[in-house]
């Protein structure tokens, strides 16, 4: 029995009031090319299109949950790489990881804010700027890639400007202190990725963040969090170079990358965002697309255990649309972020 035969006639009447835009995501969403702009009923026209199509009932249901997904105010995508280190070793791939999930999250219509290479005190003004401006029940897609530790279990992202000793809390941003930025927010969907290492810093060489670390910030989650590590904090987050892939290196021998030196680095390095760019088309929702991101990295070339924390049990999804035009929003937040120039870049 077809689609028109078999569908009730109060769901017909139903599908006769969708709009255009419902119609538009709808045929999209059943990879069905066909243009509303010459007919007064979409949702008559979409019907005979996925009926001759030889779509059935199921079906068709299947089709309209685009359509009761919740529709955020906005979508912002932070992603911050420190890979210019002063006095630290300079990282390879935090900057070209940012550039690729930063496409890949343009796509599915975030706001993108791309920061690179600063010190701490200018990143908390950075996040103070662009919290203060995100409205509420919004999406916010935060990805670090850097150095970084954990201290009496507070993950700290290093800035750039970190010392090799002697570590103080102005020379990182802790985990705690980013979702009390975000905190204030209030967002609908808070996605945290921290691709970094978390080796726990000695405490001998580096007392005055230890002392510092007596007390952090408390923050309370709003509605659904999920955090991502890329690794434990006994194992290595991992770039790929190609010296590692066709050279055995001495364990006393050191190599040491030039500024934008892409020849050495193997095509999709970063274990962690090469799965996570390949599973942010598959569509799913955002736990089930992280746990799939977090099964392909633990079967990469090097050794990597992910872990990954909720809070909320809401399903939702990375390609949701928002309900809002955020023309203004991008704006506001380009006028509040220039004087940060290259190293904060908006699209």
């Amino acid at each position: 029995m077809s689609l028109l035969q078999s569908l009730p006639f109060k769901e017909y009447q139903k599908a006769k009031l969708l709009s255009l835009e419902q119609c538009e995501m709808v045929a999209r969403f059943a990879n069905l090319e066909i243009s509303f702009k010459s007919t007064e009923n979409p949702g008559e026209l979409l019907l005979k299109a996925l009926d001759r199509r030889g779509y059935n009932i199921k079906q068709y249901s299947y089709f309209l949950t685009p359509l009761l997904r919740f529709k955020p105010k906005s979508k912002i995508a932070i992603l911050i790489a420190n890979d210019r280190y002063i006095h630290l070793c300079k990282l390879a791939t935090p900057s070209t990881d940012c550039d690729s999930l930063g496409v890949s999250l343009k796509n599915l219509g975030f706001i993108v804010v791309n920061i690179r290479n600063t010190s701490g005190q200018e990143l908390k003004v950075l996040l103070n700027r662009i919290c203060d401006l995100v409205p509420e029940d919004s999406y916010c897609f935060v990805f670090y890639a850097g150095h970084g530790c954990q201290i009496c279990n507070t993950k700290c992202m290093l800035s750039v400007d970190c010392p090799t000793e002697n570590i103080e809390i102005t020379h990182c941003i802790t985990e705690n202190y980013l979702l009390k930025e975000l905190e204030k927010c209030k967002l609908e969907l808070c996605v945290l990725i921290m691709d970094m290492c978390r080796v726990p810093l000695d405490r001998e060489t580096n007392p005055k963040i230890y002392e510092s670390m007596m007390s952090v910030e408390d923050y309370v989650i709003y509605k659904n969090l999920v955090i991502g590590y890329a690794t434990q904090s006994s194992q290595s987050a991992y770039e790929v170079l190609q010296i590692e892939c066709s050279t055995t290196i001495a364990t006393d021998v050191t190599y040491q990358l030039r500024t934008r030196d892409l020849d050495k680095i193997v095509p999709e390095a970063s274990q962690y965002v090469n799965a996570l760019c390949v599973r942010l088309e598959d569509g799913l929702d955002v736990n089930r697309m992280l746990d799939k991101v977090h099964a392909d990295v633990e079967k990469s070339i090097k050794k990597q255990r992910p872990i990954k924390l909720q809070c909320g049990a809401d399903t939702r999804y990375l390609n949701d649309p928002v309900i809002d035009d955020t023309s203004e929003l991008f704006n506001k937040l380009k006028e509040a972020t220039k004087e940060f120039k290259e190293r904060c870049i908006l699209y």
